[in-house]
């Protein structure tokens, strides 16, 4: 899920992505990456919800490096993903062992409704060893579509939630992807359920959430004849606290036999400042409690 963040964080975890340039029964993906990339992300990412002159802004920075080699991707696709989905296996093609780095930034501005940060716009850059990037993005993020079926003053409302999000980028070549497509455009709705909170200054925190996104892409990858490589994904996630799993899959449209191209990821982050938090909250918890009873 390509979405802004939409509230102050700092999140550590692991990514992995993987593409595989033939499928279980041998089916080529018509591409000039002719060999298997098993991205292994470690990233460290920073969301800013700012205040004071700069209210209504947000900024953005990650970096990821990653240990490119074909596992741990390789098992998880094969021996997790194919046999739950009763697939055959994907064979690996020469696959690619290096170190590749990536730095994300971005900036965004927020405009509130119902004194909730919902309306975001803008824009942000990806360079590194894989490829680069610079993109434009608009959108809705989280807007309660349903009334609240439940309340709690500490924990927040539970409800269902929808976003959407239109990008389009900017794109060259890296080390890793020689030959990309110069322009691509995304489209991204979500639809979530989740129980949430609301900062004073209109920033949405999930306390747990399960979101569903599907996304139209024109593509990153091209052919020899320099056609682009449009893709139909989806991509599940959930998240309890600072918590949060998410994996994706391009076998939209083909539930049952596709899985190839930029086949498929899943992403394990934990929001470290979240956590910081919540250690915070129990050292005063006694110290209150003492205070309460003397």
């Amino acid at each position: 899920m390509a979405f802004p963040d939409q509230y102050t964080m700092v999140t550590s975890g692991l990514t992995l992505n993987r593409f595989t340039p033939v499928d279980g029964v041998g089916n080529k993906y018509d591409s000039t990456v002719g060999n298997t990339l098993g991205f292994n992300l470690m990233t460290l990412s920073w969301t800013q919800h700012w205040t004071g002159m700069l209210e209504g802004w947000s900024t953005n920075l990650t970096a990821g490096v990653s240990p490119t080699s074909d596992e741990p991707s390789q098992y998880f696709q094969n021996k997790v993903v194919h046999q739950l989905r009763q697939l055959p296996s994907v064979p690996t093609v020469a696959p690619r062992k290096e170190t590749d780095v990536t730095i994300d930034g971005s900036i965004t501005r927020w405009i509130s409704l119902c004194d909730r940060k919902v309306l975001f716009a803008g824009g942000g850059f990806s360079v590194g060893t894989i490829y680069q990037q610079g993109f434009l993005r608009g959108g809705i993020r989280r807007l309660q579509i349903t009334p609240s079926v439940w309340h709690s003053e500490k924990w927040g409302d539970i409800n269902v939630r929808a976003s959407a999000m239109g990008r389009i980028s900017y794109q060259s070549n890296g080390a890793a992807l020689h030959s990309v497509r110069s322009t691509a455009a995304l489209v991204q709705p979500a639809i979530a359920i989740g129980q949430y909170r609301t900062t004073a200054t209109g920033e949405t925190i999930p306390t747990w959430e399960i979101e569903l996104a599907l996304m139209w892409d024109s593509g990153i990858f091209v052919n020899t004849m320099g056609q682009s490589q449009k893709q139909f994904a989806w991509s599940l996630a959930a998240s309890a606290g600072p918590v949060r799993f998410e994996t994706w899959n391009d076998s939209m449209g083909h539930l049952s036999e596709r899985d190839y191209g930029p086949s498929y990821g899943a992403a394990l982050t934990v929001d470290v400042l979240r956590v910081w938090n919540i250690i915070q909250e129990f050292r005063v918890m006694p110290t209150t409690d003492q205070s309460a009873s003397s």
